[in-house]
């Protein structure tokens, strides 16, 4: 299920030689105009032409006229802007191309003038770990064995897949087979094709699987949503449907092998089939050979859920299980099981997550139940749980850390399956730890030991089974300032301390960026008295350095610690300093630290986290006021949105002097009606909801500056980056639109900026486009702080 982890509820080198000279392109510092007339005369007349899109797009009305236009419409009940909310009308189109012109003339396009950070860029793109040292090491997966990895880099930017043998790949220099390269795809078919994974066949085999096709994921631009199409692994080509191959057309789909001729599949089947968030909710057995269309259907679900779907949970030398994943919301879901044609309610905590190890069902709790805490690891027969007998016993459960206001917990991070063993990915302090755990057959006991660095390091660790069959895992570790290193461990079970049998490094990621750091976790209280940590990364002897703060705070997701390869090379090597904040909502530090978080009410929480965090580095002369920054995605990008509209309203020096909010949310009054946003009614509230709404009304930045620039009390603009893309379908890009529209129509509007690409999903695009993002972002954060 790896290719579809994005859309549902929680379940369980060296650097290159290549230079922009080579290119043609001389390096200029960041920012620094092109010198030579021809390069003035286009940027003259670049600017005259964002200039002339600009005054078409703009009607001459003054801008307190229109707002108070705005308003008497909003007060009917019609929201004047809500045009923005249409993708590709014309109207919609000239205003995102009148914004992206007027972005780049002012900013900057790395992409013409050779930025040398842009070039740095192109290179940590296929490097950030983003909080698991693993993920830019080559992450094979065994299929029929043989060893699959998907691979990008700056030769191959839609990325390949290719295969090797185990030995080749503990080898020095492995040697690929390139399966599929989408680069080759995408021309054949005039495509922008990005990889969403992969669903593979295995069948029995003697000691292992054996596996011969899978059904292949491909995304138009980066959407969540893609078309799946079978793959023959053996003749490296897709099925055609004329000869049988399934093809499930484009769609936020999830599917799974049942049998050789038969696909479970939940996707877009037409009106009716689908959620109010937009994802299925109708799950069909596909026989191949018919039409899709005609395929049974064997669970439905209600409009009201947030998905439904179904997949096959295979488990070596055991028969698969078939199972239902009803999920009501975005953290409650129902389970059932085939049993004898008809399926079997688990009886469950709707909020737990599940595992099928074995003969066992683990629960990971999100709240109390049956004695056991919030955050506890439960297991019990399957057979048991499936008769209503389940025989819970706890495996693992949270340490208190007794920390001011609210509580703060020891968390699992996440579990793995060997074949024998399950190994916990512990989080203590923002800290990462193992332990692994085994059932002692003979004593009829769960027996756990604790599992050390193997290489010395602790700050953010990894592990990854290499196959179902097998007890061997690929550890990983990182730091901060430390590049990840990858690790094969042959057999977990002689893993203990720091030492594990026949252990050896396979790669090693090269320092990619000068990393003279100090690191430190802080802690700041914030208005409730609750103590909040950060991390803060200060280069060595800077003195009153530009500082970017970063955090996300919300659906219990946790930031951690990890190589920060784009950050290095776009921040902390110019002398910049980076703090990461652990605000309430996110999955730091437990479920109640998550749980305090949720709603509105708890999002003012976490700003009034974010804001003690800032006034802390200033009152610890960490930090000043006019060279403190804001980055943040997504529900990032609303408290982006919110902490502008608080510094609109502060006639308090200003805490922030430029601010970058990617792919944000901030009409917090429709976003259930706009793209998945309805899935997120259990995390933020809903808006039709009497009681709700007007707490909703608190944290939805759009609303917010309307009511400031209507009634004209807004002290200030600050300096504002917004970024989204049209192909994003999970949060509509008309938050980032219509936010910028009604700032720009305010004083000092020209501090707002926004660019919005034409390619990648809520994920991202392709490396080319990402570096690009990225160092027009981090260009803006640094003009702007390094001044002061």
């Amino acid at each position: 299920m790896e290719s579809f982890h994005a859309l549902l509820p929680r379940t369980a080198a060296d650097r290159g030689t290549r230079t922009w000279e080579s290119l043609g392109l001389r390096l200029r510092k960041p920012c620094e105009p092109p010198s030579n007339a021809k390069s003035r005369s286009l940027l003259a007349l670049a600017l005259g032409a964002a200039a002339k899109a600009w005054a078409l797009f703009r009607r001459r009305e003054p801008w307190l006229s229109r707002l108070r236009r705005q308003a008497e419409a909003a007060a009917v009940g019609v929201d004047p802007l809500n045009w923005l909310e249409e993708l590709d009308s014309p109207r919609a189109r000239a205003f995102v191309a009148a914004q992206n012109a007027r972005t780049l003339a002012a900013l900057g396009d790395p992409r013409s003038w050779g930025s040398p950070l842009f070039g740095r860029l192109l290179e940590t793109e296929t490097t950030d770990t983003d909080g698991d040292p693993l993920r830019k090491l080559p992450q094979v997966t065994e299929l029929g064995g043989l060893f699959y990895d998907f691979w990008s880099d700056g030769q191959h930017p839609r990325g390949v897949w290719r295969r090797t043998s185990l030995e080749s790949f503990l080898s020095d220099a492995p040697q690929w087979e390139v399966v599929l390269d989408l680069e080759v795809l995408g021309k054949k078919e005039e495509q922008n094709f990005v990889w969403r994974g992969y669903d593979a066949l295995l069948e029995d085999g003697q000691d292992s699987w054996t596996v011969t096709r899978a059904m292949v994921c491909l995304s138009r631009g980066g959407a969540d949503a893609f078309v799946a199409r079978e793959f023959d692994l053996l003749r490296k080509r897709f099925i055609p449907e004329d000869e049988g191959g399934f093809v499930v057309p484009e769609g936020k789909t999830v599917l799974s092998y049942r049998s050789r001729d038969v696909l479970l599949v939940s996707s877009d089947f037409g009106p009716g089939s689908l959620t109010s968030a937009g994802y299925p909710r109708v799950v069909k057995a596909w026989k191949r050979g018919m039409p899709l269309s005609d395929a049974a259907v064997v669970y439905e679900g209600e409009a009201c859920d947030h998905v439904v779907y179904g997949y096959v949970a295979r488990r070596w030398r055991r028969e698969p299980l078939q199972v239902i994943q009803r999920a009501t919301s975005f953290h409650a879901s129902e389970w059932f099981l085939l049993s004898a044609d008809d399926w079997c309610h688990l009886p469950i905590p709707a909020d737990a997550e599940v595992t099928f190890f074995g003969p066992w069902l683990l629960l990971q709790l999100r709240s109390d139940f049956e004695g056991f805490p919030a955050g506890a690891l439960i297991a019990s027969p399957l057979e048991a749980a499936m008769e209503a007998k389940a025989e819970w016993e706890v495996l693992w459960k949270p340490e208190r850390d007794e920390a001011a206001g609210t509580p703060r917990f020891s968390t699992l991070q996440k579990l793995v399956c060997t074949c024998n063993y399950i190994v916990l990915q512990i989080l203590d302090g923002v800290r990462s730890k193992l332990l692994t755990l085994r059932f002692d057959e003979q004593r009829g006991t769960w027996r756990s030991r604790a599992c050390g660095s193997l290489d010395g390091r602790s700050a953010s660790v990894s592990v990854r089974a290499v196959a179902a069959w097998s007890d061997a895992v690929w550890f990983g570790d990182a730091s901060y300032t430390q590049p990840p290193k990858l690790i094969y461990v042959p057999d977990i079970g002689t893993w203990s301390g720091e030492t594990a049998a026949g252990a050896q490094r396979v790669r090693e990621l090269p320092p990619l960026f000068e990393a003279s750091v100090d690191v430190r976790q802080l802690e700041a209280t914030s208005a409730d008295g609750t103590s909040v940590p950060f991390q803060c990364l200060r280069p060595h002897g800077v003195v009153d350095p530009p500082t970017l703060i970063h955090s996300y705070g919300g659906f219990g997701i946790p930031v951690l610690p990890s190589y920060k390869a784009t950050i290095g090379a776009a921040w902390l090597e110019r002398g910049g300093q980076y703090v990461e904040a652990h605000l309430r909502g996110g999955g730091e530090f437990g479920p109640a630290w998550e749980a305090a978080g949720r709603g509105a009410l708890g999002r003012l929480r976490a700003y009034e986290d974010l804001e003690a965090i800032a006034d802390h580095l200033v009152a610890k002369q960490l930090a000043t006021p006019g060279r403190l920054g804001l980055f943040g995605r997504s529900n990032g990008g609303l408290l982006v949105a919110n902490q502008v509209v608080r510094e609109m309203a502060s006639k308090d020096p200003k805490r922030f002097a430029a601010m970058v909010g990617e792919v944000p949310l901030t009409d917090m009054l429709r976003y259930h009606r706009l793209l998945a946003g309805a899935s997120w009614l259990e995390e933020y509230g809903d808006p039709d909801d009497s009681t709700v709404r007007p707490l909703l009304r608190q944290i939805s930045a759009y609303h917010l500056a309307q009511d400031l620039l209507q009634e004209e009390k807004a002290q200030r603009m600050p300096e504002v980056l917004f970024t989204t893309s049209t192909r994003d379908d999970r949060v509509h890009p008309c938050h980032a639109r219509k936010m910028v529209e009604l700032l720009q129509n305010g004083p000092a509007g020209q501090n707002v900026f926004l660019f919005e690409g034409d390619e990648g999903g809520h994920g991202g695009a392709a490396i080319f486009e990402r570096a690009f993002i990225r160092t027009m972002e981090y260009e803006f954060l640094w003009a702007r702080l390094e001044q002061g």
